[in-house]
């Protein structure tokens, strides 16, 4: 196994065996031994480690960097988990089998609007494995799009090679199992389509650096002035859409969804709905900051 891990590059390994041989095992054993998978590979992410319990620092103060080292320490554990998410969507199929893994709380406003014919917004931070919401949402009856920021034909990022394949393969089968498109904010007219048709999904990012001048807002974030960007109102307002925030929380129980009360984008300025979505997402980080993916890049939505 080690012979082959060195042929092919770590990167490779993982996505190209490991996660393939994973998949063929009971759930609950699978979601087991990749936990522990992703504790052996601690030792890569020494240095990320470091930098996310940093900046994690910068909001708990009062905690201890030991404990801040563990909460990074979970989150690569849940990376790993939401990897093995993927090779499972083909397989949950059926009603019972996705219940077993993800439960959703408080969605009646939400199927209703739909039966209703209404466009509906969902919205959530880069937080847990967020995508478990489509599969939820797919048991239920409900297809789901989203609408990302990143082409697939480019790499923008500069991810390694093997990393941005798995990305292009991973959005390849959430589009399949969600049975909605993936499209890009400036499609306007294909999205106004798409929400006819489908919910979908815009989650809360960082702004790029036309946002900052544009697009965006400056609203309190963990006590200081921080930069959002303006996407998911502007849409939801031009639709004429409802907004529902969600949120998705694992333990190993499995995963609980939770959503929140519908907001009317009509009946709201854009600045008052950023500040609500902004005010969920940082009241859910606080209480799971082990569950939120972006703290390496914390500084970027600080406007300093």
């Amino acid at each position: 196994m080690n012979m082959l891990a060195s042929a092919l590059g770590f990167l490779p390994f993982k996505y190209h065996v490991v996660m393939p041989l994973l998949a063929k095992l009971p759930r609950q054993s699978a979601y087991r031994l990749v936990t522990l998978y992703g504790r052996l590979q601690l030792a890569r992410h020494k240095d990320e480690i470091r930098s996310i319990a940093l900046q994690l620092q910068t909001v708990f103060k009062e905690k201890d960097i030991a404990e801040l080292e563990e909460w990074a320490r979970y989150f690569f554990c849940m990376l790993e988990r939401e990897i093995l998410d993927i090779r499972y969507f083909q397989k949950l199929v059926t009603f019972d089998q996705v219940e077993q893994l993800v439960k959703l709380v408080d969605y009646d406003e939400l199927v209703a609007a739909r039966k209703q014919g209404r466009r509906v917004i969902l919205t959530s931070g880069h937080f847990s494995r967020v995508w478990m919401v489509g599969l939820g949402l797919k048991a239920h009856g409900l297809t789901m799009g989203a609408i990302i920021r990143d082409r697939l034909d480019n790499n923008d990022q500069g991810l390694p090679e093997a990393e941005f394949q798995y990305r292009i393969k991973k959005l390849q089968w959430l589009q399949e199992r969600f049975q909605g498109p993936f499209l890009t904010e400036d499609a306007i007219r294909p999205v106004f389509k798409a929400l006819d048709e489908h919910v979908m999904a815009i989650l809360i990012d960082v702004p790029v650096a036309d946002e900052k001048k544009t697009g965006s807002i400056e609203l309190p974030f963990f006590g200081r002035p921080a930069v959002f960007p303006m996407g998911t109102a502007r849409i939801a307002k031009k639709a004429k859409a409802m907004i529902v925030p969600f949120y998705v929380n694992e333990s190993r129980q499995g995963m609980e969804i939770q959503f929140q009360k519908g907001i009317e984008a009509e009946s709201m300025s854009e600045a008052d709905i950023m500040r609500h979505l902004v005010a969920l997402l940082e009241s859910q980080v606080r209480k799971h900051p082990e569950q939120w993916w972006l703290w390496q890049v914390l500084p970027l939505f600080w406007k300093s």
